[in-house]
């Protein structure tokens, strides 16, 4: 007698054996290690044509992750070699671009990650299977205990759903305010681009302007000492990076070796930077505070961190940061 799928039989099959089905409608989806190193590195090649500008490369450096809450508890062993896979991608990008640049000039001073969980970014829900990468080219992004030191609205590059692109837009940091962002999920590394292969040699001396300086010197290339008004502190800081940022001191600088971590709430984040132009051989600084930045007594006009306006620090100079913070500079060589 022939037994139909609806009888007897099948339903003993179902006791032992769910229905193919069963198990699957059960599982939410979600996405993969691979999905999220993808969309990291989508963020950051798109970035590369938009923000590159004349001879130089430039790109975004700061990246958000926002994952659904299941996502985020199911993938978070993995963020360490997720972000290690996405600086391997990222410095393959910049090696095939680099033919098209005479420099590779990024405004931060390394890769600085941070993953959060939300349910919600924008009005929009997150679903499970949905990774959204928000990407900056350097500065603290929402989510840090410097958070209310931002702007109200941030310049960021994020993919839009109608156009499925990478587009740079004004987000309001409210916009954050339901993600949950976990210190176990962030992580910043130094920049380490690989060097192009040496011209051959000339036949006659390199002159000295054109002699590299090397990127750091035991005795550092400049002495930085400092004073807090508000703390009556002093401290000093040895320069052994060609390039540093002056900032107030908060959590998520700490990832940043060439930062120059100040303890006042007079100093902005991030206040200035310093660097060694080996075209000119000296000494430059550029001021993004939007409190007064001196040297020598002298007034330097504020400028964007993505366009920095250089202006010459002597050897021997004193920098007056909100007229709370002294930094006396000299140089080592």
């Amino acid at each position: 007698m022939a037994t139909s799928s609806g009888g007897w039989l099948q339903k003993l099959s179902n006791l032992i054996l769910p229905p193919p089905d069963h198990t699957d409608s059960s599982q939410p989806a979600t996405v993969s290690n691979t999905q999220i190193l993808h969309e990291l590195a989508a963020s950051f090649d798109a970035s590369i044509g938009r923000e590159s500008v004349g001879s130089s490369m430039l790109f975004n450096a700061h990246f958000l992750i926002l994952l659904h809450p299941d996502t985020y508890e199911a993938r978070q062993n993995a963020f360490p070699v997720i972000v290690d896979e996405a600086v391997q991608a990222f410095n393959a990008r910049i090696d095939a671009h680099r033919a098209g640049y005479q420099r590779i000039s990024p405004v931060a001073s390394g890769w600085f990650f941070k993953f959060g969980a939300g349910r919600e970014f924008a009005g929009d829900p997150i679903e499970p299977d949905e990774v959204r990468v928000v990407g900056a080219l350097t500065g603290l992004l929402p989510g840090g205990p410097a958070a209310e030191a931002l702007p109200d609205n941030l310049n960021v590059t994020r993919r839009v759903k109608q156009t499925n692109r990478f587009e740079k837009i004004d987000v309001d940091q409210q916009a954050f305010r339901h993600i949950d962002f976990r210190e176990p999920g962030a992580f910043g590394v130094r920049f380490s681009f690989s060097q192009p292969s040496a011209p051959a040699p000339s036949a006659g001396p390199v002159p000295v302007a054109a002699q590299p300086l090397p990127r750091s010197l035991d005795t550092g290339l400049a002495t930085i000492r400092y004073y807090i008004a508000e703390l009556n502190r002093e401290s000093s800081y040895r320069m052994v990076d060609r390039e540093i940022v002056v900032a107030r001191k908060e959590p998520d600088n700490q990832h940043f070796p060439n930062y120059l971590l100040v303890e006042s709430a007079y100093v902005s984040n991030p206040h200035a930077r310093i660097r060694f132009d080996e075209a000119s051989q000296s000494f430059q600084v550029a001021s993004f505070s939007r409190n007064e930045t001196r040297v020598d007594e002298q007034l330097i006009p504020r400028s964007e961190p993505a366009s920095p306006q250089w202006f010459p620090l002597p050897d021997q100079a004193q920098l007056l940061l909100n007229s709370m913070v002294t930094l006396h500079f000299n140089r080592n060589y």
